[in-house]
């Protein structure tokens, strides 16, 4: 059975009713605590643009959109309550593990970009709203980067909707399933575009 069948119903019903507003809401859910998949809400949209009943551009704009709104909500509790408060009830929002330890690091370390890279893949999206709303990051500027990682995120999963046609749910199951090799490829460009930066420097000194 294929991960976007249960639910995949009931996200069409939403979206093929009241359309970019049920998008909206459906991304804003996603990067909350419910178990929302992205990947079906912005592949279903992707199809209804190959059915030629929603755009592309547009629907990669709302998702976005939504998608921040929920974060900043994830954000908004995150800055009110506390390391503490996530201490507490952390488990009731999803942060399980050393999860919450492992996104303060890299928020830590590389800062607005941990939030605008962050938001680029699945599982670190829905964790960098917190660490950015311990450390009282300012909301403006991670609305921003939350809005701006999420245009490709969102442009990337309706654009295989759209290509595949028919076939969205299997384009959408594959990209979910394999999402760690494209986090590992990204990687491994970073290190690379990192590492030919730092060759080139002394050279040029």
């Amino acid at each position: 059975m294929s991960f976007v069948e249960p639910g995949a119903e009931l996200i069409e019903q939403l979206i093929d009713t009241i359309g970019y507003p049920g998008l909206a809401f459906l991304m804003a859910l996603d990067a909350t605590i419910l178990p929302v998949p992205s990947a079906a809400v912005m592949g279903f949209a992707g199809h209804a643009c190959y059915l030629g009943r929603m755009d592309i551009a547009v629907v990669t704009l709302v998702g976005a959109l939504g998608s921040t709104a929920g974060s900043m909500l994830m954000y908004a509790l995150a800055r009110w309550g506390g390391r503490p408060f996530l201490d507490r009830y952390g488990r009731y929002l999803g942060l399980k593990g050393d999860g919450l330890t492992r996104a303060e690091g890299w928020f830590e370390r590389y800062g607005d970009r941990a939030v605008l890279i962050s938001q680029l893949f699945p599982v670190a999206r829905d964790l960098i709203p917190f660490p950015a709303g311990v450390a009282r990051m300012d909301a403006r500027r991670y609305a921003l980067f939350s809005f701006l990682g999420s245009l490709p995120f969102c442009g990337f999963l309706a654009a295989a909707g759209m290509l595949a046609g028919p076939a969205w749910e299997s384009a959408v199951e594959l990209l979910d399933r394999y999402d760690i090799v494209l986090v590992a490829l990204f990687c491994i460009g970073l290190v690379a575009y990192y590492g030919a930066k730092r060759w080139k420097s002394p050279r040029q000194a």
